[in-house]
């Protein structure tokens, strides 16, 4: 179905004026979700309620969302209110998968901060969810709303180049710290809820908040982190078949702490990778490298393109090289847009979640390719943390010469925290 189609055959026709902005609770107030409510929920979405596992973070939000009547430490308090038709989820990684299908199962539309999921177990349970609800489901990959995205993709799946040969994203590292000091739980944070499914552990600070993206209980680093944006670019302009293998090579990995079996022996220390080359190799043998660094191609983050004719860069800041400069003679043609789902109107990220609302579409961040792609970055995480080469076969869901990786594709759940 292409991007932003209707669904439903009795959709509703969306007007360019807004009808009424949708009614919406912010689960987890942390750097994003204040991000949002500054720049991008107005005029779309009005926030009714607030929730966050920390009461400080949640009063905190006020000031961003002052006509939020309500605030909670649990967002199934929300779960039930007819009044609220989405959920934005701005919390911790590993809180994802389960705050977004509650909601859906309670009949709510739900934009997801990326990564959608913490394991690829979660993005089976995900696409079940999600087509047995109908639910409208917006990833916060809003680089997908972005022209300067968009073109490098329409130019690299137009033919204009030929075949893409090697697609090298550079996403950053992990950085190393620890070990750090066990402390008493602050005051209005509930730790046992912040940990979710993740193992019990006494308090650190740093496992919290803005840094709990360093450890493996709770997300992937970097490469579920930036390579959640720029992997997915690099897929969507590669137009991988799902139904393929690919080929998963570990060039180099640094971890800041010792890794056996893949698990960390050092639990009061940063875990995840803070160096790392990994080759992929599609069907047609193009190869997407995901690095820390691409210094000697002369960038440290963003996409480069080599295709059979030529070559050219997109990160949010820049789109640059002789076929993007060749592109104001001949610009892309409206075919070539909608080739890749795209029409004429670019509209910004969270509007696109507005209208894919009201007109039961699917939106431009998709679970399905979402997942598809973010499937990949999980695989390599498990390759760098095992230190082996893996062959992941997207159609069996499995990684076909590794039978130990395997175990990694379903993460460990604490009871009354599972995601099923």
């Amino acid at each position: 179905m292409p991007l932003g189609a209707a669904a439903e055959s009795d959709a509703k026709p969306f007007s360019d004026a807004v009808d009424h902005p949708i009614s919406a609770a912010v689960i987890g107030c942390g750097g994003i979700a204040t991000h949002h409510a500054r720049v991008n929920f107005a005029p779309w979405f009005q926030i009714d309620a607030l929730c966050d596992v920390d009461r400080r973070r949640a009063e905190m939000y006020r000031a961003v969302a002052p006509d939020a009547m309500t605030v909670c430490s649990d967002y199934r308090e929300l779960l039930e209110r007819d009044d609220i038709e989405a959920f934005f989820v701005c919390t911790p990684d590993h809180w994802h998968t389960k705050v977004t299908i509650d909601a859906m199962r309670h009949g709510k539309n739900v934009y997801c901060e990326k990564p959608l999921t913490f394991s690829v177990d979660e993005g089976r349970v995900v696409r079940q969810v999600a087509k047995e609800t109908g639910r409208v489901l917006q990833v916060g990959t809003q680089q997908r709303s972005d022209p300067k995205f968009q073109t490098a993709v329409a130019l690299a799946r137009s033919g204009r180049l030929g075949d893409v040969k090697r697609v090298t994203v550079a996403i950053g590292g992990g950085p190393s710290g620890g070990p750090f000091e066990t402390a008493d739980v602050p005051d209005g944070l509930d730790w046992d809820r912040w940990l979710g499914q993740a193992p019990m552990t006494d308090y650190l600070a740093q496992r919290c908040h803005g840094s709990f993206r360093w450890w493996y209980e709770y997300s992937g680093g970097k490469l579920t982190d930036w390579g959640a944006h720029h992997v997915d670019i690099a897929l969507w302009a590669l137009g991988w078949d799902a139904e393929k293998s690919i080929e998963i090579e570990v060039l180099d990995v640094v971890h800041p702490v010792t890794m056996k079996d893949g698990w960390p022996t050092d639990r009061q220390s940063f875990n995840t990778a803070n160096r790392f080359t990994v080759r992929c190799v599609l069907p047609g043998d193009a190869e997407l490298i995901m690095r820390d660094n691409a210094a000697d191609l002369g960038f440290d983050n963003g996409i480069l393109f080599e295709c059979e004719r030529g070559r050219f860069f997109v990160n949010r800041n820049r789109l640059a090289g002789k076929p993007i400069e060749d592109l104001r003679r001949i610009p892309l043609t409206s075919q070539e847009r909608a080739d890749i789902g795209l029409g004429n109107d670019a509209v910004s990220h969270m509007e696109n979640f507005y209208r894919s609302c009201h007109g039961h579409a699917v939106p431009i961040s998709d679970f399905e390719s979402h997942i598809r792609h973010l499937n990949v970055c999980h695989v390599a995480n498990i390759g760098l943390r095992l230190g082996e080469n893996l062959r992941w076969s997207a159609a069996e869901a499995r990684i076909t010469n590794h039978p130990q990786a395997n175990d990694f594709l379903v993460r460990p759940q604490r009871s009354g925290f599972e995601v099923v």
